[in-house]
């Protein structure tokens, strides 16, 4: 057996990382596309939009948004299922599956101690 052969069999760390993050639907993944949505959310919903909102919490298919005031919060709400449609396409069909607003950001659901215990398990089992 060769060495390139043998090498064949293992994938680098880029890829390892790239499976990880982008590949499994896990609690890893999930959080790098909030964090790439949050980083180019401008881009998906335009300038205008993306002044007014902002994502502040994904879990379980749902988004949320923190909207700036009140009469954003009405003219967002005409405009959940664009930007659920466009979230979809740039990342991954079914990513969102809900897309709520908030005017207050400490109204995001937290994960509790027992759901991070348990997404920690799968993540060393995997």
């Amino acid at each position: 057996m060769s060495d390139k052969d043998f090498r064949s069999k293992f994938n680098t760390s880029a890829e390892v990382l790239q499976q990880l993050f982008q590949d499994k639907a896990g609690p890893v993944s999930d959080q790098y596309k909030r964090w790439k949505l949050w980083m180019n959310w401008k881009e998906i919903v335009g300038p205008t939009v993306g002044e007014n909102t902002e994502p502040i919490a994904y879990r379980h298919g749902t988004l949320w948004l923190w909207v700036k005031n009140s009469v954003w919060m009405h003219q967002m709400s005409f405009m959940i299922e664009p930007i659920k449609n466009s979230v979809n396409e740039k990342y991954q069909k079914g990513f969102v599956k809900e897309v709520r607003l908030t005017l207050d950001r400490r109204m995001t659901p937290e994960i509790s101690n027992e759901d991070f215990k348990n997404n920690v398990k799968k993540f060393f089992k995997e």
